[in-house]
């Protein structure tokens, strides 16, 4: 019999309590890789291919909670969230990457927990060219989206949205925390749509002078204050017939607001001195970090201006609610970076995987840009590993790594040595005949029958 290949996985499979045998009937002869996790978390089953592809066997890790064995944060995040989720991990030794699906398993409505299957990517700087840069043009129905990398629910979420407003010409907001790519978003829209090929103008609207915001929005006449030798184009009339982004809008003073409220109803301004009426043909686009509603009870911002800005909403997830994109992210950039300064791609250890995975990066994607800039700067060697990453990453890698293990099923003494064969038996039996009282009860808990409980209990004087 040939060993097949997966090409379609139910994404509600109905699960029974399957042992060995029926396991390998179903998964023995895949080609990809097969584990199951229960509900618990631990290992309940892995075939031939999936130890032959990650150097593990079924004696050493079945029974072992997922935690404390190979694992992935696709895997994790699907019996975290008890959700299907299909995804990439890197197998640094093998120089080859694995696409993971994961499907929920339940039995009359009730998680039992998840079955991953893993399909090897023969070529990965093919399937990189392929998948990461070529996806865009798969999975975006415009180009101009192809620096947004992600698969995750919520950014493809932004991503549909983003793709319908370039259709229009509404106002758009985006939210989100500060360095989550809002800014690459707003271009996006700009270069998707019919405005393309007029300008797209980006104001900061927090690194300007409270002073100076005024006229470099809409600009001067010469003569109008201290300092005005000349006249001045402001960036309204410098994005006439295109695109103007209001970064940081939440921190214009509220009197600027009453500006930009008049061009987007009227379409016409004055310079700062002057008396003509200026017509003005702009899109706005607007982002902020900062939660609108608030300022809006306080009376910082205009509500009438939150509801003329608000036609199409767009939030951008931070780093933290898309970890299943971080490595994709990560090979995107270090493939990018590297081009740049001229250094050839690495490659990631499976423990930095799992730190980036650990760490809620508060920077964004800003941080983790700038990161693996300068790890593709000052690493030599071709493959990144733990010790290379800056402390705030490692040790909260580290940290989260040693309470999983004191989590373990199995606790190590004072000392961090195993007890003997018979301590564990006593305790277990202790702890069951505590809980369940009868040897019978017991014997069924444990897979044992009440003889041997008995026994079991008389010799460790665990009864009269």
């Amino acid at each position: 019999m040939g060993k097949g290949k997966v090409t379609y996985i139910n994404t509600d499979i109905k699960f029974k309590e399957f042992n060995k045998q029926i396991y390998d009937q179903l998964f023995g002869q895949m080609l990809e890789g097969v584990l199951i996790v229960n509900s618990r978390g631990l290992v309940e089953y892995l075939n031939p291919s999936y130890q032959k592809n990650f150097g593990v066997s079924d004696f050493a890790i079945k029974g072992r909670s997922i935690y404390n064995t190979i694992n992935d944060e696709i895997v994790l995040t699907s019996l975290k969230n008890k959700k299907n989720l299909q995804g990439y991990v890197y197998h640094p030794e093998k120089n080859c990457k694995y696409r993971v699906v994961t499907s929920v398993l339940v039995d009359e409505k009730l998680f039992k927990g998840i079955l991953a299957i893993y399909h090897e990517e023969k070529d990965f700087q093919t399937f990189y060219r392929k998948n990461i840069k070529s996806y865009c043009n798969s999975n975006n129905t415009n180009k101009a989206f192809s620096n947004i990398i992600g698969n995750s629910k919520g950014i493809q979420e932004a991503i549909k949205i983003a793709e319908k407003a370039a259709k229009t010409n509404a106002t758009v907001l985006i939210s989100g925390e500060t360095g989550t790519g809002k800014g690459v978003i707003a271009e996006a829209i700009h270069k998707a749509s019919l405005q393309r090929d007029k300008p797209f103008v980006k104001v900061n609207c927090a690194a300007i002078p409270y002073n100076l915001l005024e006229s470099e929005l809409f600009g001067h006449e010469q003569g109008s204050f201290t300092g005005a030798i000349k006249k001045k184009i402001g960036k309204f009339e410098q994005a006439n017939g295109g695109t103007i982004f209001l970064d940081e809008i939440g921190d214009m003073p509220i009197d600027m607001q009453v500006k930009v409220l008049r061009v987007i109803q009227e379409k016409e301004f004055e310079r700062v001195g002057g008396n003509e009426s200026i017509k003005c043909d702009v899109r706005i686009i607007a982002a902020t970090h900062r939660n609108l509603k608030e300022l809006i009870e306080q009376g910082l911002f205009r509500e009438d201006l939150y509801y003329r800005l608000n036609v199409i909403p767009i939030y951008v997830p931070s780093l933290k609610e898309r970890k299943e994109d971080i490595i994709d992210l990560t090979y995107h950039y270090m493939n990018k970076i590297g081009k740049e300064i001229g250094v050839s791609p690495k490659t990631l250890d499976r423990e930095v995987e799992m730190a980036f995975a650990s760490y809620d990066w508060p920077g964004n994607i800003r941080e983790l840009k700038n990161l693996i800039e300068r790890l593709m700067l000052i690493v030599d060697e071709p493959i990144i590993r733990l010790s290379d990453l800056p402390p705030e990453i490692s040790k909260t890698y580290e940290l989260n790594n040693q309470n999983i293990e004191s989590n373990s099923l199995i606790n190590l003494n004072i000392d961090g040595n195993l007890a003997t064969m018979e301590e564990y038996e006593k305790e277990i039996i202790k702890l069951a005949l505590k809980k369940y009282g009868s040897f019978n009860q017991v014997g069924k808990i444990l897979g044992l029958t009440h003889k041997t409980v008995a026994a079991k209990a008389r010799k460790y004087n665990l009864v009269e």
